[in-house]
């Protein structure tokens, strides 16, 4: 069966606001009408009361000390008689609680209220004389408001005097001062819907505006704001909020942008630099196919390349996983190192590498750090490899130092590397760390390498927390500055 109606999950914030503003005016206006309707009532109740007062003061006090059942029979017509007036009632009551004498002058001939007789002995028993009024039911069903005194003794009472009169013109009132108010209520409700929807209209208007701001804004507008001072402290604070959120969205897109830049130059580098050693081995092996194979001295060359070519494409393949598991940031495998061992170490491979260039170490005393040993040694191997290639083979001087600085309040550790080579072009610092850059001046195969080595060096210093530095000028050599927190 298909509903008629839907009631809509979601509603406006406005539509909520008034809705809620709409029960609590409902709810002030009730309890006001309930504390004026009992406040009114107790004051009309109380000048029927005084009414009432004052015809009980009518009675002589010779009449209301009467201390025997039989003086209250003899005289209760009297004390009837002396109490009634128009609209009131008058009777007494014995000891027993037994109506003796009752007359009343209602307007509209009702009796006057009766109670049990031992309603009426509770009563004599009640501490004081009876100052306060209730409100009973006549034989009629209508209300009558009642006040009692005591005849004789206070402390033991020969009897009562019960004096009522009709409360129905105080209901009157009550009523037609309920209805009055209901109207008014009904009208204030009304104008407070009208008024409070504007106003609320009025005070929501900037968030409306943000909203269409919001709708408006797109991938490629993201440098848009949202005002923030609409005079609305929480319309500010979230503006202000959403200002910086989409600041960081247009930060995230341009380092996506550039990710995805160096992503695609990188891929093309990648190919460019494995499709020239495969074009070679690919074109030794058809000279090979063509017949010279069979001339020995060209089957060497042919061999020689293709082992060449094999190994640097190796070489480009170790370097491309190496650059792999570093972008996955996995765990390292952290201990405390000592630097000056390491260098130790590996400085006869330097050497080795270096061939008749001069490698100079200045190692004062031992200097530990938390980090992984094979991983620091390949970044000295980077570094000394890329100093070796742009050094002159036989004047070339490569120096390690090692040194402690504090900078900022922390004791760090500093492995300076330097050279006295062809140095590097300021244009180039900020660019030596990209993947597969190379400057003009060292593309050439004498140089080897794909540029992957200070990239690979890079992505190691980050993972260890720490930073790299490199001054250089061109024709006097270039340092690479380390640093890495000590233990």
């Amino acid at each position: 069966m298909k509903k008629l109606f839907s009631i809509p999950k979601q509603k406006s914030l406005k539509f909520q606001l008034l809705t809620r503003m709409f029960l609590l005016l409902i709810l002030f206006l009730i309890i006001a009408e309930i504390f004026q309707y009992a406040s009114l009532k107790h004051y009309l109740c109380k000048s029927k009361e005084q009414v009432l007062e004052s015809r009980m003061h009518n009675i002589s006090k010779t009449m209301m000390n009467l201390y025997s059942k039989e003086d209250i029979i003899s005289n209760a017509d009297e004390l009837v008689e002396n109490s009634v007036d128009f609209g009131i009632a008058s009777s007494v009551i014995d000891s027993d609680g037994n109506v003796v004498s009752s007359k009343s002058n209602y307007k509209h001939g009702a009796p006057a209220p009766q109670l049990t007789q031992n309603d009426y002995k509770t009563i004599m028993h009640q501490k004081g004389n009876l100052e306060g009024y209730a409100l009973i039911k006549n034989t009629y069903g209508n209300l009558d408001l009642v006040i009692w005194r005591k005849i004789g003794d206070l402390h033991s009472s020969s009897g009562l005097v019960q004096l009522s009169t009709e409360a129905d013109p105080i209901m009157s009132i009550l009523y037609k001062q309920l209805s009055t108010y209901i109207f008014a209520c009904i009208i204030i409700l009304i104008l407070g819907v009208i008024i409070g929807g504007a106003v609320l209209k009025h005070t929501l208007n900037p968030l409306y505006n943000m909203t269409s701001t919001v709708k408006q804004i797109t991938p490629q507008e993201l440098n848009k704001r949202l005002p923030v001072n609409n005079k609305q402290l929480e319309i500010d604070s979230l503006s202000m909020a959403f200002n910086g959120m989409l600041e960081r969205i247009e930060t995230s897109f341009k380092k996506e942008n550039a990710i995805k830049k160096k992503m695609q130059q990188f891929i093309s580098d990648a190919s460019h630099e494995l499709r020239t050693p495969l074009t070679s081995i690919r074109g030794f092996v058809e000279v090979l196919l063509m017949g010279a194979a069979k001339d020995e001295k060209k089957l060497n060359t042919a061999l020689n390349s293709i082992l060449t070519e094999s190994e640097r494409l190796t070489e480009l393949v170790n370097e491309l996983l190496i650059l792999t598991r570093l972008d996955r940031k996995t765990e390292l495998e952290m201990s405390k190192q000592n630097m000056k061992s390491i260098i130790e170490d590996i400085y006869p491979q330097l050497k080795i590498l270096s061939k008749d260039r001069k490698i100079n170490l200045i190692l004062n005393e031992d200097m530990y750090f938390l980090g992984n040993k094979n991983q620091v040694k390949q970044v000295i191997f980077n570094i000394v490899q890329n100093a070796i290639n742009h050094t002159n083979e036989k004047y070339g001087i490569i120096t390690i130092s090692l040194e402690s600085q504090i900078i900022d309040n922390k004791n760090l550790l500093v492995l300076k590397i330097s050279d006295n080579g062809t140095g590097i072009a300021e244009d180039d610092l900020n660019k030596i760390f990209d993947r597969f850059f190379r400057s003009e001046s060292h593309r050439s195969r004498q140089h080897g390498g794909y540029g992957l080595g200070l990239p690979i060096v890079k992505s190691i210093i980050d993972a260890h927390k720490g930073k790299i530095d490199v001054k250089s000028t061109l024709g006097k050599g270039t340092i690479f500055y380390i640093y890495l927190t000590t233990m």
